[in-house]
């Protein structure tokens, strides 16, 4: 059996980064033949029995597991996520070792490339894809990058991995009970500048509009029955807890609301979401996961990978942090047409995810495991 060691920021309590696992560990068992997947990572989520998992409980542990890995796996693939928009480093970046010692085992699926913030950066990722032997990106604007960057014969497109979800999780496939002129509404939040760096004053500007929306649909809407909001990412220090709580106890005397927390079980937690008859998102796989689910949804668009993302799919229901009555309006405009049982308002020109699910699945075939 194959052992194929797969590379993402996992084991962090984020839900995005979970599906990235669970996905892959169904792709092993279920795409390729004779592989087992490995991950290594601090709380990794519930996996299957097939796949191998290395923990650790420091920085030496990791380190070991990682080169361990690195010389064992008979592949190694960067899979799910942001992971191609930093320059490599010396020693203690393992792509350093990857890159000049084990490229004949590297790959990329569901990946997005940049954006980058230096021309550093964009050279040192485009010497070390030119090692790949595969790159399968996630979104039209990464594959165009690398064709600018003359990597095009290893290259092709395959969307994010969470579009597989329901093939992961078959209960996800159940129909939801119909709710006659309501609607059960999920919001996910998150801050994101504090925490890299950025502009502050962006964060600002977007975390109030984002609160001033919210206050007018949950005071004058009455088609929400209930709102569930999602911590999306469970860790300590960089999660979604302190802003989630603030909108939580701010509402919850107004209107149904509660908490869905961070759980390894994915499964679990996509099975809340799946309840949710709208999705009001600000993490990325919000707003993706909501698609591949077939929920009606609007994404803040916080990050380029969010514009790349609703370019892709060719969305239109775009959030505008200058455009209060907008936003307001295509909300009661997208609730209006679930309730009427109607085609979800401004998705006539939306690519259906199926397209996208059939991509993935001929990308996936198509690699030499």
């Amino acid at each position: 059996m194959k052992k194929i060691y797969f590379l993402g920021y996992y084991g962090y309590k984020n839900i995005g980064d979970d599906v990235f696992c669970v996905t892959a560990d169904w792709i092993c068992n279920n795409i390729w033949n004779d592989v087992q997947a490995a991950f290594l990572g601090k709380d990794l989520p519930k996996l299957s029995n097939n796949a191998k998992t290395y923990s650790y409980s420091n920085g030496i542990i990791k380190k070991t597991y990682r080169i361990f890995n690195f010389i064992t796996a008979d592949k190694i693939i960067h899979f799910g996520g942001s992971l191609l928009f930093r320059k490599l480093g010396g020693l203690r970046d393992g792509r350093f070792y990857l890159k000049n010692f084990f490229y004949k085992k590297l790959g990329a699926i569901g990946v997005s490339v940049g954006p980058f913030k230096s021309k550093q950066d964009r050279d040192s990722i485009k010497e070390y894809l030119k090692k790949f032997n595969f790159i399968c990106v996630r979104d039209y604007e990464s594959l165009k990058i690398l064709k600018e960057m003359d990597i095009t014969k290893q290259s092709s497109f395959c969307f994010d991995p969470a579009i597989l979800i329901k093939d992961v999780f078959p209960s996800l496939k159940e129909k939801k009970n119909k709710r006659c002129n309501k609607v059960k509404l999920g919001i996910s939040l998150c801050h994101f500048e504090r925490y890299v760096g950025w502009n502050l004053e962006e964060e600002r500007d977007r975390e109030a509009a984002i609160e001033l929306f919210l206050d007018e649909i949950i005071e004058t809407n009455d088609n929400i029955s209930e709102i569930v909001f999602f911590i999306f990412n469970g860790n300590e220090a960089v999660g979604d807890k302190g802003i989630t709580n603030y909108f939580y106890n701010k509402y919850k005397d107004k209107i149904k609301a509660t908490i869905v927390d961070y759980t390894p079980d994915t499964e679990q937690f996509c099975q809340e979401l799946n309840s949710c008859d709208i999705i009001f998102g600000v993490r990325l796989h919000s707003g993706i996961l909501a698609y591949a689910l077939d929920i009606p949804f609007i994404l803040v668009e916080y990050h380029k990978k969010c514009t790349d993302f609703l370019n892709t799919i060719n969305y239109n229901n775009r959030f505008d942090i200058y455009n209060h009555k907008h936003n307001v309006k295509l909300f009661n405009n997208i609730v209006n047409s679930i309730i009427n049982n109607e085609v979800v308002y401004g998705t006539e020109e939306m690519i259906k995810p199926d397209y996208f699910k059939k991509i993935m699945k001929e990308e996936l075939k198509k690699i030499d495991i």
